[in-house]
């Protein structure tokens, strides 16, 4: 956002479902109108493509919620091309940066443009069914062509392929850069894999036991969840490199889930190619914290043990 004296235009992305949200939105409202206009505060449940579209201009958007609201919203926004601020209404808050107490002291600066920003990477995400007359599980079958799209979506955390009910291991082909490994398969069995993006490497990745990345970074994890082998570990490849999941056995329960919200059904024979997406996130940064001291005091990263 660029220094302006003119009156920022503000949109509300308030997740009205948590009750501490309605309760600080009673005093934070009037607030930020005396500072701001505020364009349109949309209800979320109804926040639509075509909703999206038709939304008057604005210069920041302002998510109230948690890291949950600041992901749903992150996707449905992301044709506006806006800086976001987070406001922590959740548990841990690391991309929601900010308390609303710390939003009202640095508002100037959010407004301003004088906060730092960063642009998250997001990842398109397509799930296809078998092509007529291919052979799932067959080696040779990772060369054949991909059939019709099911499922398309975005993601900025992560998309997971896991093993679901009746929670039997799962077979996958991991098929990384197809174009230069001549569509050569990688062949495991587990509980399912992760690709997540660098915001996505603090979540579901690094509970997996994946690394993490940090968000500046040009590149994805994959991280296998509980794979029937010692020798396969996760890895971090460019976020140029296309990236294909060959489901070539499923349980009844086996799903597709984006940023651990959006869930679809997959089955046996069926294809997850994921790529970097050509939208971004402009996230806004709370000036009280870095991403390693945010990592240090959310995460406890490299704390010392204590003792009891």
């Amino acid at each position: 956002m660029q220094e302006t004296s003119e009156v920022p235009r503000v949109l509300i992305l308030a997740n009205r479902d948590k009750a501490a949200v309605r309760a600080a939105m009673e005093e934070f409202r009037p607030w930020l109108q005396q500072r701001a206009r505020v364009v349109a505060e949309p209800d979320l449940a109804t926040l639509t493509p075509a909703v999206v579209a038709a939304l008057p201009r604005a210069d920041v958007a302002l998510v109230l919620g948690g890291d949950g609201t600041f992901l749903a919203q992150a996707r449905k926004i992301r044709s506006l091309t806006l800086p976001v601020v987070g406001i922590n209404f959740g548990k841990l808050g690391f991309l929601a940066e900010f308390s609303l107490d710390e939003i009202k002291r640095h508002w100037a600066d959010v407004v301003s443009g004088k906060c730092r920003t960063s642009r998250r990477m997001m990842i398109d995400v397509r799930l296809h069914d078998a092509a007529p007359g291919s052979s799932p599980g067959d080696p040779a079958a990772a060369a054949a062509p991909d059939g019709p799209v099911v499922f398309e979506s975005v993601a900025l955390n992560d998309a997971v392929l896991n093993a679901g009910p009746a929670f039997r291991m799962i077979e996958m082909a991991l098929i990384i850069e197809p174009g230069s490994t001549a569509q050569s398969p990688t062949v495991f069995s587990g509980d399912g894999v992760i690709v997540s993006t660098p915001s996505g490497s603090t979540a579901y990745n690094l509970s997996a036991g994946g690394p993490i990345v940090s968000p500046d970074t040009e590149a994805l994890c994959i991280t296998p969840i509980c794979p029937h082998s010692i020798a396969f570990r996760p890895i971090v490849v460019s976020a140029a490199a296309a990236i294909c999941v060959r489901i070539d056995a499923a349980n009844e329960g086996s799903a597709l889930v984006i940023d651990g919200q959006e869930t679809v059904p997959v089955r046996k024979g069926q294809r997850i190619w994921i790529r970097r997406s050509s939208r971004t996130i402009e996230l806004v940064h709370n000036p009280d914290l870095n991403y390693w001291k945010m990592l240090a005091k959310k995460m406890h990263w490299a704390a010392r043990p204590r003792g009891a």
